[in-house]
């Protein structure tokens, strides 16, 4: 098996034969403002199309929210996902069996420069200064953003766990105080950044895009374990033997 991420427009919109979801997520969405609507359609309706490939499920199956506002099956025999969005992009990224997902995507270029100056404030002194490293410090302020929301949303803190988690990219770790058995692989494209973090045993992660034609295009297999995986791809990981406790997560 292999994690899946695949992501789409919502443009044009599956029609409701083809969207595979059922009657009451379609009655949950009339209650929300139309821009969050189509975004709620579309995410539920491309995990949808996601599980009839790889499992065959023909029907999105029955959804629970967690605690963290976080969207999982109801059934915990079926696999973890992580929804994202960037500009009027979806993606979802579905995890191996047994395994944990987190997906954020960015528009490169899409906050000011005082956005991202305040984006860096709380970050180590090793993620700076990678970032200060690289010729796009825009780009790369994005990849260290991405890279951090997609972790956090595999951990389930969001923003809580904002000082739970460092990041050493140029040395190709991570470490968390709070699950501490993470990678992840980050890539930048010339208009996107996307970052799956996903439990450490997964191996291989399949990339895929729906095109207008709501056709499957193939994007590219990414063999996690091989060091060279991109040009501007960052692969971080972390093990077991590196926990850390709060207090020396300050010292990193």
């Amino acid at each position: 098996m292999a994690s899946h991420f695949v992501r789409w427009t919502g443009n044009p919109p599956l029609s409701s034969e083809t969207m595979r979801v059922p009657q009451d997520v379609i009655n949950s969405a009339q209650r929300l403002p139309d821009k969050r609507r189509g975004r709620f359609l579309a995410a539920r309706g491309l995990l949808a199309q996601l599980m009839l490939r790889v499992y065959g499920i023909n029907e999105l199956p029955p959804l629970v929210t967690t605690s963290s506002g976080r969207p999982c099956f109801a059934d915990s025999a079926l696999p973890d996902f992580s929804i994202a969005y960037a500009g009027n992009m979806v993606g979802v990224l579905l995890a191996e069996e047994g395994g944990r997902a987190g997906l954020d995507m960015e528009i490169v270029r899409a906050h000011s420069r005082q956005t991202q100056d305040t984006l860096t404030q709380d970050l180590s002194s090793g993620e700076k200064a990678w970032i200060n490293a690289q010729q796009d410090f825009m780009e790369a302020v994005t990849q260290i953003w991405t890279l951090r929301q997609s972790i956090l949303k595999l951990t389930g803190e969001a923003e809580s766990g904002i000082d739970s988690l460092r990041l050493h990219p140029a040395a190709g770790r991570l470490r968390s105080s709070i699950f501490p058995d993470i990678q992840a692989v980050c890539d930048a494209e010339p208009t996107l950044v996307w970052s799956c973090a996903l439990s450490p045993g997964t191996e291989r992660l399949r990339l895929w895009e729906i095109d207008a034609n709501h056709q499957w295009m193939p994007l590219r297999d990414v063999e996690i374990s091989k060091p060279n995986i991109g040009p501007r791809t960052l692969r971080l990981t972390s093990l077991p033997s590196e926990r850390t406790t709060p207090q020396e997560m300050g010292h990193l």
